[in-house]
């Protein structure tokens, strides 16, 4: 594993305030310390992964998920806690610090609330999570964080720097935290995704003898297929089309079940803002692009093609319909075999899935929309006396757990599949194309080119299941679902996202603005309302013209000035 050098001691001010903050915190904040024992705490402070001598406490709010402590039910750590598990317990002992929890709370909402209590009250724990950047702006102009920027310089692994660089110099989540030259903030970061795939029946492919499609026009003709073809050999006229969300589009590509591809292979970007010919950011789902993507989808609506009943059923529904074997075509991410959508099929029906570079735009790929870098970021209270263990955990959760094969790692192992969230701060910083470096170590170890020494713990995860899904394959046996899932998206899916990148937009703005916070949602509900009309035959083509004139006047018009106002903040 790399480990930095201990750099060179801060000068004699900061090293002071190093010395009194240890001091503190091990209760001898009165006592002077021997030459010895000053080195030793100036040591582990300027190491990123330097053990401190005595045991140090901070303060933070704990980020709970919707699992919570439900999914430990029944393994060897039901009785952990939120400051007593897998995660806390390798983190004091490989730095001698202990989180003790100020307020605990729900990811989302609850959470986000408890977050704005303490700004309101002007007391945050010595060190938390934010989820979003408007509450970071408020931390800072409230004078209420720290100046993290010597503990980033000095202290980030090698892995956090390349990561944050991996996402180009324009793209670098660090610049989203840098306030006036200083670095406020650790971002997480928000991994790239890549791009939607078209997830098909491959045995319905092979029933009625078709190739793969990758055009639109291909499309239709394997959905008309699916349709009326009886792929499933029943004998019955009892298949859909393609499956579509009723939501239709939007939040790329984490909306399982929605079309965001059909409209992308237009040149058609909506739900999100780009950069039009002039350099002004413009909302995509009120550009003319829209129009010839919603008449080819009203037509195959019209002609049966496309799940006639989408408008009203719900995502469970959508899962339910799928998961009986009626629907063999839907568009999700490279990670779909984990919906139980796939996982029950291949269970219960024999059902082969494959992922299809499909539908593409006029360059023959996929057309994909970039994810923000960043998903929240770490904070540390504005004096706090180490405000380097924020760095520290990071690393440790980036890098150092992942390299380390000693048997202190043995409970994170264990943990990564049932509760990796329990790390306290969670906050894992990796290179945008993460998945894919991953993926191609295992493939390395799978074709006998690496050895599976050379896997972190995580790749590890992964290449035991490939081999377990495999074995069981080759002995004519259904593999585990959770080993299909892996393997399938690990490997199958991720493979093709490598060998067959997309071209992808970056969005020109991803934040909120004032306007925004009152009448976004007024905007969206206009917006899908109009969508909605249009495929289904209720409203004319023509009435996508008026609808944009309407988000303009009720509100677009000024958010959009708003936006390009903040992008040249």
């Amino acid at each position: 594993m790399k480990r930095r050098s201990v750099l060179i001691f801060l000068t004699a001010v900061l090293s002071t305030a190093a010395v009194l903050g240890g001091c503190g915190d091990s209760g001898k904040n009165s006592v002077k310390l021997s030459e010895s024992e000053q080195a030793a705490w100036d040591a582990a402070a300027n190491d990123p992964y330097g053990k401190y001598p005595e045991l140090v406490t901070y303060t933070c709010g704990y980020n709970l998920t919707n699992q919570g402590a439900d999914t430990l039910a029944g393994t060897p750590y039901e009785s952990d806690t939120a400051e007593n598990n897998a995660y806390t317990r390798y983190l004091r002992e490989l730095l001698n610090i202990q989180n003790e929890n100020e307020f605990e709370a729900i990811t989302g909402p609850d959470y986000d609330q408890k977050v704005s209590l303490c700004i309101a009250a002007q007391s945050i724990p010595d060190i938390m999570y934010v989820s979003d950047y408007a509450t970071l702006v408020d931390l800072v102009d409230n004078d209420l964080i720290e100046d993290l920027t010597d503990v980033y310089n000095n202290l980030a692994c090698d892995t956090v720097r390349a990561s944050y660089e991996s996402y180009g110099s324009d793209n670098n989540p660090i610049n989203t935290v840098t306030f006036d030259g200083k670095i406020m903030a650790i971002p997480k970061t928000q991994l790239s995704d890549g791009q939607d795939f078209l997830w098909v029946r491959k045995d319905w492919m092979d029933n009625l003898g078709l190739e793969e499609p990758k055009t639109l026009d291909d499309l239709a003709e394997l959905l008309r297929a699916f349709v009326s073809q009886d792929p499933d050999g029943n004998g019955k006229d009892d298949t859909v089309g393609l499956a579509v969300h009723p939501e239709v589009y939007g939040y790329y590509p984490n909306n399982t079940f929605a079309i965001d591809n059909i409209f992308t292979a237009f040149g058609a970007y909506p739900f999100v803002w780009i950069t039009d010919e002039n350099g002004k950011a413009v909302y995509g789902s009120v550009q003319p692009e829209m129009k010839d993507a919603l008449a080819l989808v009203h037509a195959w609506y019209e002609e049966g093609i496309l799940d006639r009943e989408f408008t009203s059923r719900t995502y469970d529904d959508v899962v339910a319909m799928i998961s009986s074997g009626q629907c063999g075509a839907y568009i999700g991410p490279w990670w779909s075999p984990f919906n139980v959508a796939q996982t029950s099929t291949y269970a219960a029906k024999d059902a082969e899935w494959i992922n299809i570079s499909c539908p593409v735009g006029e360059s023959g790929k996929i057309n994909g929309i970039n994810t923000k870098p960043y998903a929240g970021f770490v904070v540390v209270r504005k004096g706090y006396e180490h405000p380097e263990i924020a760095m520290k955990i990071v690393n440790v959760n980036s890098e150092y757990s992942k390299q380390d094969k000693s048997d202190a790692t043995k409970e994170i192992i264990e943990n990564q599949s049932i509760a990796y969230f329990n790390w306290p701060l969670y906050c894992e910083v990796q290179p945008g194309n993460n998945a894919e470096i991953m993926t191609g170590h295992v493939q390395d170890v799978l074709d006998g080119n690496a050895d599976v020494s050379s896997l972190t713990t995580e790749e590890q995860s992964y290449y035991d299941a490939a081999v377990r899904f495999s074995e069981a394959e080759a002995a004519g046996q259904k593999a585990e679902s959770a080993d299909y899932s892996q393997y399938m998206s690990r490997v199958v899916s991720m493979k093709r996202m490598i060998d067959e990148p997309a071209d992808f937009l970056t969005p020109s703005f991803f934040e909120t603005t004032e306007t925004m916070k009152v009448k976004w949602a007024s905007l969206e509900k206009i917006e899908m309302q109009t969508i909605l009309k249009i495929i289904v035959g209720e409203a004319d083509l023509s009435s996508f013209d008026t609808f944009v004139n309407d988000w303009n006047n009720a509100g677009g018009a000024e958010i959009t000035e708003e936006v390009n106002e903040a992008i040249q903040k």
